[in-house]
C-alpha cells in the first residue's frame, strides 16, 4: 500500500498589522505582498525603459538592506477572451468576432520578507515588522499602480500557485506527485528549470538590461526584454518565473571572500588561479562602483498538458542556450522548488540553489515587460494589441487631461494598400458610438458603406445636382473676424485660384469690401450721405454758380420767407445738419452772407437728394449671396481705390468673378442655400470624386464643405465632432489658403472637435511648408501605417514628423511580427500620441469587413443584399449566412452573387 504524505503550507498564517496583512512564515518570517505592473510595454522600442527599470530596482534592492528578501514573480498565463456584451449592432460582431480566443497575460507580485531572528524559538520583534511596512510604504511609493494584497487576496493568490491555475476562475487543488524531473497535477505536469547550475554557473561573460532582436531589416536592433521568449512558449498553459535576490550583510561576504581568494591563492593550480582573478574582478567592482553584493535565485515554472510538457521544456532550454545560459541539469529537487515559488517561501531554498553575483547583474535578469492594457478612461476606442487581443485606447480625453496633446486633430499617412481605408472606417465607427457629428470629404467612396449603415447623408457633385453653398448668409450675431476671414479667404481663392498668391494689399481691400458690404446690410443709414469724392463735387459746382451770380456788396441777411417755399422744415434741419458737418464750410467762409448761401445751396438741394437717394437705392442689399456681394463689390472697389489712391486691378476681379455670378457658369455653387438639415445630420459624406481633377471647383467645393463644418461646429457646440478631410486636402493646402487651414485647426478644439487630414503620397508632405506649418504642427496625434514603401526617404519624413529613433523603431514593427496566427486579415498602424505612440491592430468582424470594403464586387454584392432585404443589418446577416453555407472562398461566393441576373436575385 503506498504512503501518502502531507504537503504542509510553510505559513504560519497573516496577521493585521495597521493597513497591512502580513504572511508569517513558519520560521518566523514575515512578509508583505504587492501587485505591480511592469512599466516597460512589451515592444515599447525603448531601451531607456529597461535601463531606468533595472535602475528603479537597484535603488528598492538599496532601500531594503541587509536581512531582506526580494522575490519578483512574474505569472505569463493564457485565458478566452470573454468581452463584454455590447448595445450597439457592429460592435456586437466585432465582440463575436474575439471570442474565445486565446490571449496571454501577465501578472507580477513583489514579495517583501524581513528573515527573523535566528535562534532556537520564534521571538515577536515589533520594531522589525515596524520596519517592513515602512519600507513597504516606500516601494509602493516607488512603483506606479502598485496596490498592498489584503488576506483574501493572498489566500487566493497563494491557492492559484499551488494548483497553477490562472485560466478557471474556480480553483480546485490536486494531488502532487513529484518525481526527479517534474511533479504531476492529475492530466498536468509542472517542471521547475532553474536558470544556473551551482556546479558550474554557465552565464554569459556581460550581461544588459535587455536583448536586441535579430531577423528580417525591419526588426533588427529591436530592443526586448531577456527572457521575452516566455511570451512565446508553445504547450504552456502557465509559466510562474521566479525571481529571488538575498540581501546578504557585506561585511561578512567580503570578509568570506578574501579568505576563499586567500585558499585557492595558496594552492598552485591553473583553475584556482582563475578563482582568484575572477574574485578580484568582483572585489574591484564592488570597491570601484560601489556594488552591492547580493545571492540570487531564477527558477522558471512551467505547467501544462502532461504530452505537451517536453516541448515547451525544450524550447525555454534552447532560448536559454541562445543567450549563453545552460540551465542546472540536476534539478532534482522539483518539489522544493516548487514549494520556493510559494510568496515569501524563498527562506526555504538551500545554500546549493543560491549564486553569488553583484546587484547589478542580478537585476538584469529580473522580468521587464507588461502587457497592453486598456487605459482608465470614458473614451476608448478598441484595436488589438499586438497579440491580436482588443485593447482599449483613448484618442482624446485622457491624453489631453494629462497634457500629453493639446488637442484633438489627427494626421494619417499611409501608402495605398496599406488598410488606411480600413483605419479610418474603424475609427469612424467606434467614433459613432460616443454620439459624434461626422463631416466627411471624400474622394473614393471609402466611406458608402458606412454611411449606409448609420443612414446618413451622402452627397455627390455631378453636374446636374452640384454640392451648393451660399457661405455669405448669417445672421449679425454670426459675423465675426473668424468669419470675414473665410470669405475673405474663398474670395480670393475665386479670384487667383488654388495656386495663386495675393498680395497683402489685395487682401485688406477684399477684407474691406466684406466689412462694408455686411454693414450696410445689418446697420443701413436712414440717410445715405454722400461719399467724399461726391462732397467734392459738390463743393466744385456751388463755387462754379457763385462765380456766375453778382454777390451784393451790403452786408445784410437775407429774407427767410425767401427760401420758405423752397425748402420745408425736415430739409432746413438737413441743411443745417449738413453744415454742421462742414460740407460748405470754405465756401461760407468765403461769403459772409450765410441765407444767401442757402438760397443758391437749396437750388441744388433736390437735385442733390434725388441723385444721392438713386445712388443709394443701387447699394441697397435685398438678399445676402455672391451676387448681391459681386454688385457691391463693383461698386464700392472704384471708391476705394479713388480715395486711398491704391493700385487694384478691378477689371481683373471683375472678369474672373463674373462666372460665379448670375448666369455664369458657376452661379449656383455660391447662390443657394445648403439643406439646413446638414446643421443636425450626424453622419455626412461629401463625395467630391468626380471634380477631384477640375482646377476651379475642386478647392472652392472643399472650401465651402470646411465652412459648413464651422457653422456645424458652432451649432452644435454640446456634441462631439469630427471633420475628416482624404486627399480633398491637397485642393487647399496652398499659401492663399494657409491662413484659413490655420484658423480652422486652432478653433476646432474650443469646439469638442478634431480634424483629421488623411494622405498616401509622399510627396505630398514633403517639401509642403503649409502641410507642416497648418496641418502637422497642430496635429497632436499622428497615424502611420506600413511605412516600407517609404523606408528610403524615411529621414525627411521623420524630420518633418519630429519622430525620434525609439518611435522609428516601433514604425518599422508595423506588419512585421510574427503574429499573424489564429487571427483575420488585420493591418497594424502605429499612432502617436504627443511624443511617444504605440503600433495598434485593425482587425475586424466579416460584417464590419463588408461595411467598411472598397472593392467594387465586394460593394456590389453586399448592396444586392441590401436592397433585396430592404435593411442594412438585415442584408448583411443574410450575406454573411449565406456566405457560411456555400462553403465556398469570400472571393468565389461574391463572383457567384455579382454574376446572379439581377432580376432573378431579386
Amino acid at each position: 500500500m503506498a504512503v501518502k504524505n502531507l504537503f504542509n503550507i510553510p505559513y504560519a498564517g497573516i496577521d493585521r498589522h495597521g493597513d497591512y496583512d502580513l504572511l508569517i512564515g513558519l520560521s518566523g518570517e514575515v512578509s508583505v505582498i504587492i501587485r505591480m505592473t511592469n512599466p516597460v510595454i512589451r515592444y515599447s522600442a525603448s531601451p531607456a525603459g529597461y535601463e531606468e527599470f533595472h535602475q528603479l530596482f537597484n535603488n528598492i534592492v538599496k532601500l531594503l538592506g541587509d536581512g531582506y528578501l526580494l522575490q519578483k514573480q512574474d505569472i505569463i498565463s493564457h485565458a478566452d477572451y470573454q468581452p463584454p456584451e455590447a448595445a450597439e449592432y457592429l460592435q456586437q460582431q466585432y465582440n463575436d468576432h474575439f471570442r474565445g480566443r486565446d490571449c496571454l497575460r501577465v501578472e507580477t507580485y513583489l514579495v517583501i520578507t524581513r528573515r527573523a531572528k535566528k535562534g532556537a524559538f520564534y521571538q515577536y520583534d515589533s520594531g522589525a515588522i515596524m520596519a517592513l511596512t515602512r519600507v513597504a510604504e516606500k516601494v509602493c511609493d516607488l512603483l506606479p499602480f502598485s496596490k498592498v494584497l489584503n488576506e483574501a487576496q493572498i489566500n487566493h493568490l497563494t491557492v492559484r500557485i499551488l494548483s497553477m491555475d490562472f485560466r478557471s476562475p474556480n480553483v480546485s487543488l490536486n494531488n502532487l506527485a513529484p518525481s526527479e524531473s517534474e511533479i504531476r497535477m492529475g492530466d498536468r505536469s509542472l517542471r521547475s528549470i532553474t536558470l544556473v547550475n551551482i556546479d558550474s554557473i554557465d552565464l554569459p561573460t556581460e550581461v544588459s538590461t535587455h536583448l536586441e532582436m535579430n531577423g528580417k531589416e525591419s526588426i533588427r536592433g529591436f530592443p526586448v526584454d531577456l527572457l521575452s521568449f516566455l511570451f512565446k512558449v508553445p504547450g504552456s498553459e502557465v509559466i510562474l518565473f521566479n525571481q529571488l535576490i538575498d540581501i546578504p550583510d557585506q561585511t561578512a561576504v567580503l570578509r568570506k571572500l578574501e579568505q576563499k581568494k586567500k585558499r585557492h591563492a595558496g594552492i598552485p593550480d591553473p583553475a584556482n588561479q582563475l578563482c582568484v582573478e575572477d574574485i578580484d574582478l568582483l572585489l574591484n567592482d564592488v570597491a570601484r562602483e560601489s556594488q552591492l553584493l547580493v545571492h540570487a535565485h531564477y527558477n522558471i515554472l512551467i505547467a501544462g498538458r502532461h504530452e505537451l510538457l517536453p516541448k515547451a521544456t525544450n524550447y525555454i532550454e534552447s532560448a536559454l542556450f541562445g543567450m549563453g545560459i545552460i540551465p542546472s541539469k540536476n534539478a532534482y529537487n522539483q518539489l522544493e522548488l516548487f514549494r520556493s515559488a510559494l510568496p515569501g517561501n524563498g527562506v526555504e531554498l538551500k545554500e546549493y540553489d543560491w549564486f553569488l553575483t553583484t546587484c547589478d547583474a542580478a537585476i538584469c535578469f529580473f522580468f521587464k515587460e507588461s502587457l497592453q492594457q486598456d487605459e482608465p478612461s470614458d473614451f476608448l476606442l478598441r484595436f488589438t494589441d499586438r497579440q491580436g487581443i482588443p485593447v482599449g485606447m483613448d484618442p482624446a480625453d485622457l491624453p489631453m487631461r494629462t497634457g500629453r496633446i493639446n488637442n484633438r486633430n489627427k494626421f494619417v499617412l499611409g501608402p495605398s494598400g496599406s488598410g488606411k481605408s480600413f483605419f479610418m472606417n474603424a475609427l469612424i465607427e467606434q467614433y459613432m458610438l460616443y454620439e459624434m457629428d461626422m463631416v466627411i470629404v471624400d474622394t473614393g467612396h471609402s466611406y458608402s458603406g458606412l454611411c449606409a449603415y448609420y443612414q446618413g447623408k451622402y452627397i455627390t457633385y455631378t453636374d446636374q445636382q452640384p454640392i451648393t453653398m451660399n457661405p455669405f448668409q448669417i445672421d449679425e450675431s454670426e459675423y465675426n473676424i473668424e468669419k470675414k476671414d473665410f470669405l475673405a479667404t474663398l474670395i480670393m481663392l475665386l479670384w487667383k485660384g488654388a495656386e495663386g498668391i495675393s498680395t497683402q494689399v489685395e487682401r485688406d481691400v477684399i477684407s474691406q469690401v466684406i466689412s462694408a458690404y455686411y454693414q450696410h446690410y445689418f446697420n443701413p443709414p436712414e440717410f445715405p450721405g454722400l461719399s467724399k469724392i461726391e462732397r467734392e463735387a459738390i463743393r466744385t459746382a456751388v463755387a462754379e454758380k457763385l462765380k456766375e451770380i453778382s454777390v451784393p456788396e451790403e452786408d445784410t441777411p437775407a429774407d427767410p420767407a425767401e427760401f420758405s417755399e423752397v425748402l420745408n422744415d425736415a430739409e432746413l434741419a438737413e441743411i443745417d445738419h449738413w453744415l454742421m458737418r462742414g460740407l460748405a464750410d470754405s465756401v461760407a467762409r468765403e461769403y459772409k452772407f450765410r441765407a444767401f448761401f442757402l438760397r443758391l445751396y437749396a437750388l441744388d438741394i433736390r437735385i442733390r437728394k434725388n441723385i444721392a437717394r438713386e445712388a443709394f437705392r443701387s447699394k441697397l442689399i435685398k438678399q445676402l449671396d455672391f451676387n448681391s456681394f459681386y454688385e457691391f463689390a463693383l461698386w464700392k472697389l472704384p471708391e476705394i481705390k479713388r480715395d486711398e489712391g491704391i493700385s487694384f486691378d478691378l477689371d481683373e476681379f471683375r472678369y474672373v468673378l463674373k462666372k460665379f455670378y448670375r448666369g455664369g457658369e458657376y452661379a449656383a455653387i455660391l447662390n443657394e442655400a445648403a439643406d439646413q438639415s446638414l446643421f443636425t445630420e450626424r453622419f455626412i459624406v461629401f463625395e467630391i470624386d468626380s471634380i477631384k481633377e477640375h482646377r476651379v471647383l475642386f478647392p472652392i467645393v472643399t472650401l465651402i464643405i470646411m465652412d459648413v463644418f464651422i457653422q456645424k461646429m458652432r451649432f452644435r457646440s454640446n456634441r462631439r465632432k469630427a471633420l475628416v478631410v482624404e486627399e480633398a486636402w491637397k485642393a487647399i493646402a496652398s499659401p492663399l489658403m494657409a491662413g484659413y487651414l490655420l484658423y480652422l485647426y486652432k478653433t476646432v478644439r474650443k469646439f469638442w472637435g478634431e480634424a483629421i487630414v488623411v494622405t498616401q503620397e509622399l510627396g505630398d508632405i514633403i517639401g509642403n511648408p503649409i502641410v507642416k506649418d497648418s496641418i502637422i504642427n497642430n496635429s497632436d496625434t499622428i497615424c502611420l501605417l506600413d511605412q516600407t514603401k517609404f523606408r528610403d526617404n524615411y529621414d525627411e519624413i521623420a524630420a518633418l514628423l519630429a519622430t525620434n529613433e525609439t518611435e522609428r523603431r516601433k514604425i518599422f514593427t508595423i506588419n512585421q511580427l510574427e503574429n499573424q496566427d489564429g487571427r483575420g486579415r488585420f493591418k497594424e498602424v502605429y499612432i502617436r500620441r504627443g511624443a511617444t505612440g504605440e503600433v495598434y491592430g485593425v482587425e475586424v468582424s466579416l460584417h464590419q469587413y463588408l461595411t467598411y470594403t472598397t472593392e467594387k464586387p465586394e460593394k456590389s454584392a453586399v448592396e444586392k443584399y441590401i436592397k433585396r432585404i430592404g435593411n442594412y443589418r438585415q442584408g448583411l446577416d443574410a450575406f454573411v449566412l449565406d456566405f457560411h453555407a456555400s462553403g465556398q472562398s469570400l472571393s468565389a461566393f461574391i463572383t457567384s452573387v455579382n454574376q446572379t441576373d439581377h432580376e432573378k436575385f431579386n
